[in-house]
C-alpha cells in the first residue's frame, strides 16, 4: 500500500466450485487484501484473477459483485427495517423468501418476537439488536442473495461461544453448493475446509487441508496446538475433567 511492499505476492491458488478455501494468518498477513482482489476492491498491479477463466477486470463491476455475498465481522446495517435490511440482498424479495432465509440464519425466533416483526428498527448500524442478532441478519441477507460465491470475513470472531453455535449452524446452511473463502482468527471454525492457506507477510507460506497441516508440524500446527491449549486450560479452570482432552469445535 506505501509503493514500496507488496501487501500481496506470489499468490497462485485455484478454487473449485463448492470448495472452501480458509485464509488463516496474523494481522496485515495479506488474507483481506487477497479477497478484496476478487470482488475488486482494487485490482492487481500484477496477475490476473478469473471466474470461470474469464478476468474479473473484464467484467462489469455491478455483475462481478451480484454475484459475491460477504458477510463482515461487523454487520452492516442501515437505521432501517429488519426487512429492509434484509431486501438489500434480494429487493424483489417475497415474504415467504424472506422469512425462509431468515429461518436458515437462525433470526427468525428473535424477528418473530419482535413486537414489529419484519417492521422492526434495528436502529442506526444495527444498534436496537444484539450482535449475534445483528449477524445473523447479515447471513440471512446473504441467503437471500444466493451468490455463487460467499466471503466470510471473520464472521464470528467477537460473539460468545452460544451464539456461535447458533451462528455455525446458519453459516454451514449458507455455504452449501457454493464456493467459499473464510478468513478466520478461531481455527476451529475451518476445521471442514477444503483446503488452509497459511499467510505471512503478503505470501502463503503453508497450504494444505487441517490436519495435513497439523502432520507437517510447521506454523499452522503451532497455531492449532496454542490455541487448542488455551481451550483446554479455559475448560480446566471451570472444572472440567483432564481427561476430557482439548475441544475442537467443527
Amino acid at each position: 500500500y506505501d509503493g514500496k511492499r507488496p501487501a500481496v505476492e506470489d499468490l497462485t491458488f485455484t478454487a473449485l466450485p463448492g470448495q472452501t478455501i480458509a485464509l488463516v494468518g496474523p494481522t496485515g498477513a495479506g488474507k483481506s487484501t487477497a479477497i478484496a482482489l476478487l470482488h475488486r476492491a482494487f485490482d492487481p498491479q500484477s496477475g490476473f484473477i478469473k471466474i470461470d477463466g474469464m478476468d474479473v477486470r473484464g467484467l462489469k463491476l455491478a455483475a462481478l459483485r451480484r454475484n459475491i455475498g460477504v458477510v463482515f465481522q461487523e454487520a452492516l446495517l442501515f437505521n432501517r427495517s429488519i426487512r429492509e435490511n434484509l431486501l438489500v440482498g434480494k429487493p424483489d424479495a417475497t415474504d415467504e423468501e424472506l422469512r425462509s432465509a431468515a429461518a436458515r440464519a437462525q433470526a427468525l425466533d428473535f424477528i418473530d418476537r419482535a413486537e414489529q416483526g419484519f417492521d422492526t428498527n434495528a436502529g442506526e448500524r444495527g444498534r436496537m439488536l444484539s450482535g449475534g442478532e445483528r449477524q445473523r441478519l447479515s447471513i440471512a441477507r446473504a441467503l437471500l442473495k444466493d451468490p455463487p460465491i460467499l466471503i466470510l470475513d471473520e464472521a464470528t470472531s467477537a460473539l460468545d461461544a452460544v451464539t456461535e453455535a447458533k451462528l455455525n449452524a446458519a453459516l454451514d446452511e449458507v455455504m452449501k453448493d457454493r464456493t467459499t473463502f473464510v478468513i478466520a482468527h478461531r481455527l476451529s471454525t475451518i476445521r471442514k475446509a477444503t483446503r488452509i492457506l497459511v499467510f505471512e507477510n503478503g505470501r502463503v507460506i503453508e497450504s494444505g487441508t487441517f490436519d495435513e497441516l497439523v502432520a507437517q508440524g510447521g506454523h499452522f500446527a503451532e497455531l492449532a496446538k496454542a490455541q487448542f491449549m488455551v481451550q483446554e486450560s479455559a475448560r480446566s479452570a471451570l472444572g472440567a475433567s483432564a481427561s476430557d482432552g482439548p475441544t475442537v469445535k467443527a
